[in-house]
């Protein structure tokens, strides 16, 4: 190999002999140490003996590692291999960054959300809910994305596969997330802006993704089948949706409804404020319908009323739902009726709100059933409780259901061929 003299001018017109081929120059005042001369591009290097086999290392490349620098860099890794140290492993090693013990890289979206679900969702009332989809939906996507580079586009690719996939109530609910921890993050310090926000939030939408509010309330035919539906499936679903239609609760409270919440003797069902939406303990007067449901319903479990598992709330709702949904179709297709339109458990809820009105039950009894807020100086100044009232909104209506779906009021038959979901 030809060595050199090395300097200035020598490294700025060195050329390779012949297109194609690399030349490497070695320093006559410091033999280890060369450079290799390529058709695009010239690279420092040193050559040296570790462990018994002759390495390698490259320095970096002219002009942005300049003759002077490489030279000491050269002189470094050599008195590193005098001192016992293998130079390129010291490399790779400094090279990686360093790992902290929650597995994400340090400024990274996965290390931001864990501190989010660390720091943030222990105060959420849904803080569980929440941190499972952020690490099933966000960070299973973003994990090693630093947070700084991070744009719209980004959040585009994260939510059109499930706006693809048709759940578009999902792909809304993880943007927003997405958007929440980014936020919490800017109010934190941890960057200076989130770039992944769109300006065009607070105006109307125009994306599949505008927030459109349900207003699907089931007909009687509808209520009809569903009741029934229910008396063909065994498990505690078929229960948990006549007690959804009856008492006009949300999905998980109903689902998630413990025995020591229940005064059976005095007819009523506390909900406490860590379970309940609004963070203020609801009461719902329990009807002589919905006692009997609540004396039939099977349960694998001491504490919770509806489980399937024990020591657990009922979990099963898709595969259940779906089950429901067919054994609604046979029974349209059998009265020669036309497909159900798409419902959910919710819809039970406002179909219910819409019963007390169509009954002539006062709106704010009618609010207070569904345990929502009352505003204003009303909700400030009148801590009525309104029990009384509340019960008989809830008894009218499971007159109203029992007239719907043709079975007397606070009766429930067991079908014989029930099928589980």
């Amino acid at each position: 190999m030809p060595k050199v003299k090395l300097n200035a001018k020598v490294v700025e017109n060195a050329r390779t002999p012949v297109p194609g081929v690399q030349l490497d120059l070695f320093d006559a005042s410091l033999p280890a140490f060369g450079l290799r001369v390529g058709d695009r591009r010239k690279t420092w290097f040193v050559i040296y003996r570790f462990g018994g086999k002759q390495k390698r290392l490259t320095l970096g490349h002219y002009p942005a590692l300049s003759l002077g620098d490489a030279r000491i860099a050269a002189g470094k890794a050599l008195d590193a291999v005098d001192a016992g140290r293998d130079p390129a492993a010291e490399r790779e090693t400094s090279a990686k960054p360093v790992i902290p013990s929650d597995g994400f890289l340090p400024g990274s979206f996965g290390a931001l959300a864990n501190l989010y679900i660390t720091q943030a969702c222990p105060h959420l009332r849904r803080g569980d809910e929440v941190e499972a989809s952020i690490t099933n939906n966000i960070v299973s996507v973003w994990r090693d994305k630093p947070v700084a580079e991070l744009r719209r586009r980004d959040l585009t690719a994260l939510i059109d596969p499930i706006v693809a996939s048709g759940m578009r109530a999902k792909a809304h609910k993880v943007r927003e997330q997405a958007l929440c921890v980014m936020n919490w993050a800017v109010d934190r310090g941890d960057i200076e802006a989130n770039l992944i926000a769109s300006p065009s939030r607070g105006r109307r939408r125009v994306d599949p993704l505008r927030y459109q509010p349900r207003d699907r309330v089931l007909a009687p035919d509808e209520l009809t089948d569903i009741w029934h539906a229910c008396d063909e499936l065994k498990g505690p679903l078929p229960y948990i949706v006549k007690i959804l239609m009856l008492t006009g609760q949300r999905r998980d409270e109903v689902s998630g409804m413990r025995r020591a919440e229940l005064d059976l003797e005095a007819g009523l069902w506390t909900i406490p404020s860590d379970r309940y939406k609004t963070g203020i303990a609801h009461i719902v007067p329990i009807t002589p319908a919905v006692k009997d449901l609540l004396g039939k319903a099977p349960s694998a479990s001491k504490e919770f009323v509806f489980a399937t598992i024990p020591d657990s709330a009922f979990c099963g709702y898709s595969y259940g739902k779906k089950t429901l949904d067919r054994k609604i179709a046979e029974r349209r297709t059998k009265a020669g009726l036309p497909e159900m339109p798409r419902w959910t458990f919710h819809d039970l809820r406002r179909t219910l709100r819409t019963g007390l009105s169509e009954l002539r039950i006062n709106s704010d009894v009618a609010e207070r059933v569904l345990g929502h807020v009352i505003g204003g100086v009303v909700g400030i100044y009148d801590r009525h409780a309104y029990l009384d009232e509340k019960r008989d909104a809830l008894e009218r209506w499971a007159v109203r259901v029992a007239e719907i779906v043709g079975r007397p009021a606070g009766r429930e038959e067991v079908v014989a061929d029930a099928v589980p979901f």
